[in-house]
């Protein structure tokens, strides 16, 4: 898929464009569901438990996150460039054998993680909130789930190696969260407490591990072909060797990362108590609905790149990477931009007291504005295989967030955790960016970018800002803006779209 600004258009690439336009397209639709239902979720949760309850529920949240990622230790992401490539080269029969090099570690590790994290459970001294019984109960479930989530990770980056990107974002962000909404739902409406809410959370997680099983099967006979015994042995050992070399690295990147996401939540929740880590968790997840659209542009686009790049195409993977780079802050720049203009309106969905946290998403929105600017440059560095260089990008941008989270969240409260996240997004992004246009080469032109930019600004920047003017911070101002607001950039984007100032093909 292409997104052009003047000059000539990229070369279509037959129907190979086509399945990739079609597969953007689903992505899309799927994790715009997902991300409603998880932001319904959100406010289900917060409604119903109130500050203090809910920021219980995102640190218990936080903890499993923490221990999924640990225990995988980045073999989904490995799974993904290993199985891709192996596919762009015809090797697919040391699939099999890379899948057992992958999930045996994940499954042992993920038996050790959640061991420790039950014992864990009561002690106050290494898990903040251990004394809670609430929490200690909800440590114990997820402890007992961590193996399958661990796995199912495993699985989906495997999905995602054989392009089935369909298959794994409906499993992810349809089936997975609406089980989940289902179960607090009627959890809820027995009246049952916080712990049955973290079961009715963890347990859709077996009802998805099972889909993508048999959905990954499904993709290994599709693709098996008729290799020598010898050739597969041989093959087979060389991707061996390397996988882990890649993904132990990209292992302790994500569980940086994972930190990054939600250091400053618990920071928060430590330092401010349970009803100011309930209303920044609220921003968390207002923030990290933008953050999916950059994630499904990863799911559609990174096995592409991977492919490229092992064939050695660097045209086709700039290309595709101009793509990402447009489509992002064609889709992401608007509700950026809202945020930022109604933050009252948006906080306060989800209950009393809310509507403070406001600020915070003002610092966070400004900063991922520039985030997404600069496209998807963290899966071409995985893609490229430079894991290594991500792990030291992510370990600088978490010795940022550290300290000013120590440093501002006693001073400014959860504001002074936004900046935090906003100087450690920044700092992570420069120097990714700096990498992928300066070493590798692969870059979006600037003066291709500056039109959708400025399509966004005008219509919800300026325009939301005349609403916010006459309205007010309200709900009833938001609403009008994403009615009128949205019919009018999409009017735009055909009327360019037309006279062939954006185009959009493969």
């Amino acid at each position: 898929m292409s997104v052009r600004t003047g000059g000539t258009s990229a070369p279509a690439h037959g129907k190979a464009g086509e399945r990739l336009l079609k597969t953007g397209a689903v992505t899309f639709c799927c994790v715009l569901f997902g991300a409603a239902v998880a932001f319904g979720t959100t406010l289900v949760v917060s409604n119903t438990l109130g500050e203090s309850g809910a920021g219980i529920f995102f640190q218990l949240v936080a903890y499993f996150a923490i221990a999924t990622a640990v225990a995988t230790f980045g073999a989904d992401t490995g799974l993904v460039r290993t199985v891709s490539a192996a596919l762009a080269l015809g090797r697919q029969r040391i699939v099999g054998r890379v899948l057992a090099t992958a999930c045996i570690p994940v499954a042992a590790a993920s038996l050790l993680v959640g061991g420790l994290l039950w014992l864990a459970a009561d002690m106050q001294e290494v898990l903040p909130g251990g004394a809670d019984g609430w929490v200690s109960d909800g440590v114990r479930l997820a402890a007992l789930y961590l193996p399958v989530s661990a796995l199912l990770t495993a699985v989906f980056g495997a999905l995602r190696g054989f392009h089935a990107v369909v298959t794994f974002t409906v499993l992810q962000n349809v089936v997975l969260p609406s089980l989940r909404l289902a179960g607090i739902l009627l959890v809820l409406a027995f009246g049952a407490g916080l712990t049955h809410l973290v079961t009715a959370w963890t347990v859709p997680i077996l009802a998805a591990g099972v889909f993508g099983v048999v959905a990954l099967r499904r993709e290994m006979h599709r693709s098996w072909t008729g290799q020598t015994a010898d050739r597969m042995k041989a093959e087979g050992m060389e991707t061996v060797r390397g996988f882990w070399a890649f993904s132990g690295a990209r292992g302790a990147s994500s569980v940086v990362e994972v930190l990054l996401e939600w250091v400053d939540v618990i920071a928060v929740f430590i330092l401010l108590g349970p009803a100011a880590g309930g209303i920044y968790g609220a921003v968390n997840r207002c923030v990290r609905l933008g953050v999916m659209l950059d994630h499904s542009v990863r799911m559609v686009t990174g096995p592409v790149i991977s492919s490229t790049l092992a064939t050695g195409d660097a045209a086709r993977a700039r290309q595709v990477f101009s793509v990402a780079t447009r489509l992002l802050i064609l889709g992401a720049w608007p509700f950026y931009l809202l945020l930022i203009t109604f933050g009252p309106a948006v906080m306060s969905v989800f209950g009393p007291g809310f509507d403070s946290g406001a600020p915070a998403l003002i610092i966070i929105g400004a900063a991922m504005l520039l985030s997404v600017s600069a496209g998807g440059v963290q899966s071409v560095l995985l893609m490229g295989g430079h894991s290594s260089w991500q792990l030291l990008n992510k370990t600088a941008a978490l010795a940022v967030a550290v300290p000013l989270n120590l440093t501002l969240i006693p001073v400014w409260g959860i504001a002074g955790a936004a900046t935090a996240w906003a100087a450690a997004v920044l700092v992570d992004c420069s120097l990714a960016a700096f990498q992928v246009g300066t070493v590798m080469k692969i870059a979006a032109p600037w003066r291709s970018l500056l039109l959708p930019a400025a399509l966004a600004l005008c219509v919800f920047g300026a325009g939301g800002l005349l609403a916010r003017l006459h309205f007010g911070p309200s709900l009833e101002g938001l609403l009008l803006t994403v009615g009128f607001g949205g019919a009018i950039y999409a009017g735009a984007l055909a009327l360019l779209h037309r006279l062939g100032r954006i185009t959009f093909r493969f």
